[in-house]
């Protein structure tokens, strides 16, 4: 065989391996790979959803003393921080009477030095009662029936991680209006604890809605259809992934209340399912590889 003829049959050769290698390399392609889908099964849970408000510590009672009339200040009783009682002495004016505190409580500040001269109306003491603590909320006007004089409430203080008993004492009469949403302001009381400090922010829940032994499944088990409708999918008598319209309930963010759709024990998809002829339960052709679980 001459040189011309070795080099076509070569070129031959090297096309047909070329369209093997194509044709094989297609097929590999469209030939539908098994991906492992994580399951959950469905189970029996206690879900409580809560309404949440956002406020500050006050105190309930304060009071600032106010020269009545012009004097110098001869001499002050007290220092701040120090504890008072109702009628205490608390300076000493050039003129007029000695100013005397009105409550029992802690002086929180004092406006004025010895030897000063004040005119009418100075603020001269702050007295506050760091015993008797409060939190204001705005509460929204659509929330308003479930927030009510008497409610318990959970009030948490991020800054020192701990958590308070309280009680919805008063709810304001009016509103105000903020950006056209109504809002209304709600007290709630708090017992004493030294370390409570006026100013601190609180976080206030208040129970909203509850369900005992639901059937619930994680949130990432649920997927919606274009009209929000969702479904599961789940596998049916041919061992087949099959998509099931649900109903559901309450959520507090992690599990979901199946009303319909799902008996306790269902083993559900987690993930998104290439839904055309349906796959084998288990190892089906996936879409997305998501993860999901509690």
């Amino acid at each position: 065989m001459n040189k011309k003829k070795r080099n076509k049959l070569r070129n031959w050769v090297l096309i047909i391996a070329g369209i093997a290698i194509a044709l094989f390399a297609g097929r590999s392609l469209l030939t539908p790979k098994s991906i492992p889908l994580e399951t959950v099964n469905a189970t029996a849970a206690d879900i409580t959803t809560w309404y949440s408000f956002s406020g500050n510590i006050e105190a309930n009672n304060r009071e600032t003393i106010l020269s009545e009339r012009a004097a110098t200040i001869n001499e002050i009783f007290v220092s701040e921080g120090e504890l008072v009682i109702e009628g205490k002495d608390l300076l000493d004016p050039s003129s007029g009477s000695n100013p005397e505190a009105g409550m029992d409580g802690e002086i929180a500040e004092i406006f004025v030095d010895e030897n000063e001269t004040v005119s009418p109306g100075t603020k001269l003491i702050t007295i506050v009662d760091y015993t008797d603590l409060e939190v204001s909320v705005k509460v929204d006007e659509y929330e308003l029936a479930a927030v009510t004089p008497g409610k318990e409430v959970l009030v948490r203080i991020k800054a020192i991680d701990k958590e308070f008993a309280g009680v919805v004492e008063s709810i304001s009469k009016e509103g105000t209006i903020l950006n056209g949403v109504t809002y209304f302001i709600a007290v709630v009381k708090l017992d004493y604890d030294e370390s409570l400090k006026v100013g601190m922010t609180a976080e206030v829940t208040l129970r909203k809605d509850e369900v005992k032994n639901a059937i619930a499944l994680p949130m990432t088990a649920i997927q919606f259809d274009d009209d929000n409708t969702p479904y599961v999918f789940k596998k049916n008598a041919e061992g087949i992934a099959a998509k099931t319209p649900i109903v559901t309930g309450i959520n507090d963010g992690k599990l979901v209340e199946i009303i319909s759709g799902v008996d306790k024990g269902e083993e559900i998809l987690l993930g998104e399912i290439v839904e055309a002829g349906g796959f084998p339960f288990g190892g089906g052709m996936g879409r997305g590889g998501q993860d999901g679980g509690n």
